[in-house]
């Protein structure tokens, strides 16, 4: 379909589609949903809403009640087929090749908005992320996490197992903040139970000094679980800022100053690199090394907001077979850099 050439020619096509797909999109994750909530999450006015809501339900793709409006089988068939459309109608898809060209990496995805400030934003990243990976896994992968809020959403949004492969979900790194919701181990079996597969736990701090690893090591499952972290085939991680960073870890001012004066803008698993991808220190980090992080056969990034732009070009400059799932906030502001 040339998408371009039909909103040309109907050019009101562009925004009733989006619109459709945007109201089926938000029932889908939500369940049953008012037209008073919707107008409000979707920005749309409630009188909009009441009419397409009717246009849905008259093309079986909802159901509506005294609750709300549910989306139906047809209309949860018909929001993956369009997706590419919603895509292209968004310039979303414009987009990512765009900045797939101009970091050098094997794919970029771009969703709609800015998930620093919206939270649909926020779900369509890991909704992005479980789509990529939902079709990635093979039998007898091990799949490494890494913790964050970014990366717990994609738990929210898996599908199932129904293809019943043997899975292992792994932590990548150790406990690190206070929200153990948003720790490794955590995501990690977040996502295991969501995919009804097998996973390890690192019940380790991720700044445990040489020491205390050496000692922790000597307990079977710890040593059996970073055994496992050396054989990862898929890793999916968050960036860090490497302000953010050295702040949760605790660096003090002077510490930071100097690391950030290096010209650090980004961090992965406890190393930090400048925009142009150069290591600049490293700090005290359990889990997975960067010799296996440059060496894992699958990679998935996710990433979002425009104040992340400069360390998503740093990260990027790792290794070209990465796989990119970022914001049009991001997105627009890697565009902007490259000017």
């Amino acid at each position: 379909m040339n998408v371009e050439l039909l909103s040309s020619f109907v050019p009101e096509f562009r925004d009733i589609f989006i619109r459709r797909y945007e109201i089926l999109e938000y029932l889908n994750r939500e369940g049953t949903v008012g037209r008073r909530t919707l107008s409000q999450k979707l920005n749309i006015s409630e009188r909009v809403i009441r009419d397409e809501i009717e246009k849905l339900k008259e093309m079986d793709y909802v159901y509506v009640n005294s609750s709300g409006a549910t989306i139906k089988k047809e209309g949860k068939i018909n929001l993956k087929r369009f997706l590419e459309v919603y895509r292209e109608l968004n310039n979303l898809t414009e987009l990512g090749n765009r900045i797939t060209s101009f970091l050098g990496v094997e794919e970029v995805v771009v969703v709609k908005g800015d998930s620093s400030k919206d939270d649909y934003a926020f779900t369509n990243l890991g909704s992005a992320t479980a789509r990529l990976i939902n079709v990635s896994m093979c039998d007898g992968d091990y799949i490494g996490v890494t913790g964050g809020k970014t990366l717990s959403a994609i738990a929210d949004v898996l599908s199932e197992n129904k293809r019943e492969l043997d899975l292992t979900i792994i932590p990548a790194r150790g406990a690190l903040g206070k929200n153990v919701e948003y720790q490794a181990n955590s995501v990690a079996s977040k996502i295991a139970e969501k995919l009804n597969c097998d996973y390890r736990i690192l019940p380790v701090p991720d700044a445990a000094p040489d020491k205390a690893m050496n000692i922790l090591l000597e307990n079977k499952d710890i040593h059996r679980t970073y055994e496992m972290l050396k054989e990862l085939d898929m890793l999916i991680f968050g960036i860090g800022r490497a302000d953010e960073m050295l702040t949760r870890k605790g660096a003090d001012e002077l510490e930071k100053k100097k690391i950030l004066e290096k010209g650090a803008v980004s961090e992965v698993i406890g190393h930090y690199f400048d925009i142009k991808g150069k290591e600049v220190y490293a700090s005290q980090s359990v889990g997975i090394s960067l010799e296996d992080f440059l060496n894992i056969p699958r990679i998935f990034c996710i990433a979002g907001g425009a104040e992340k732009a400069e360390a998503i070009i740093s990260i990027s400059k790792l290794r070209s077979d990465m796989v990119l799932v970022i914001d049009e906030s991001a997105a627009n502001c890697i565009i902007n850099n490259r000017r």
